[in-house]
């Protein structure tokens, strides 16, 4: 069993530029993508069933071979999400951006917070409270920090169940069954953060898959396995 309590600060990574150059510190916020909670646990398990077991410890060599030494395996995982950025996007409120002509430049920047817009219970589809933010005013940046949003949480099962025939010394049989995600519980990827896209801001609509989530939070998937070992 593991349980981790973590937080990092910091502001910029990767080749990734401030929304204003002369203020490094707008950017000082919490990490994104590591979350504050997160609970591993891990078992094996091997049934008491069969000879030499709690149960059935008489029992003959065929129905120990079908019914004895089987093993259950499990890991679960469940971590908080994401700090998600809000957006804004619009003609450039702060006169910073180059453009050749009296058109302001279009940008896409972060919006004034008013208010705290994470919700004490966020559904599917509004996942933060839209309203809490506003587009910034003429004359300057706005005023939400980064990562003032929190993203869906992590929570997913994984199970094995398996079985070794040893037929002789140094020739193994095994039988197995994994199942990924056994409970088929929906790990949802975050929101479009982006106040002015109205028809999708602050609404799941995907899970995740192999390449956006790690520990395998994907839709449920059960494998059936055989593997000789010699």
């Amino acid at each position: 069993f593991y349980y981790t309590l973590a937080r990092d600060i910091g502001d910029l990574e990767d080749g990734q530029s401030p929304e204003y150059a002369y203020d490094r510190t707008r950017e000082r916020a919490v990490w994104t993508d590591i979350p504050t909670h997160r609970v591993s646990w891990n078992m094996i398990y091997e049934l008491p069933i069969g000879r030499n077991r709690k149960w059935m410890s008489n029992a003959g060599r065929l129905v120990d071979g079908v019914l004895g030494g089987w093993q259950i395996g499990a890991i679960y995982n469940f971590d908080t999400g994401n700090f998600l950025t809000p957006q804004w996007t619009g003609p450039d409120p702060t006169g910073t951006r180059y453009t050749a002509s009296r058109t302001p430049a279009n940008v896409t920047i972060r919006p004034d917070r008013l208010r705290d817009g994470n919700l004490p219970n966020p559904t599917k589809t509004r996942w933060f409270d839209v309203s809490a933010f506003a587009a910034p005013q003429p004359g300057r940046f706005g005023t939400s920090a980064k990562g003032v949003i929190k993203g869906p949480h992590s929570k997913v099962l994984h199970s094995t169940l398996s079985k070794n025939f040893l037929f002789r010394e140094r020739f193994r049989f095994r039988v197995e069954a994994v199942a990924t995600n056994l409970t088929n519980t929906p790990n949802y990827q975050d929101p479009n953060t982006n106040i002015t896209s109205a028809a999708t801001v602050g609404v799941l609509t995907a899970v995740h898959n192999r390449n956006t989530k790690m520990d395998m939070a994907i839709p449920r998937v059960v494998q059936f396995i055989l593997r000789m070992q010699f």
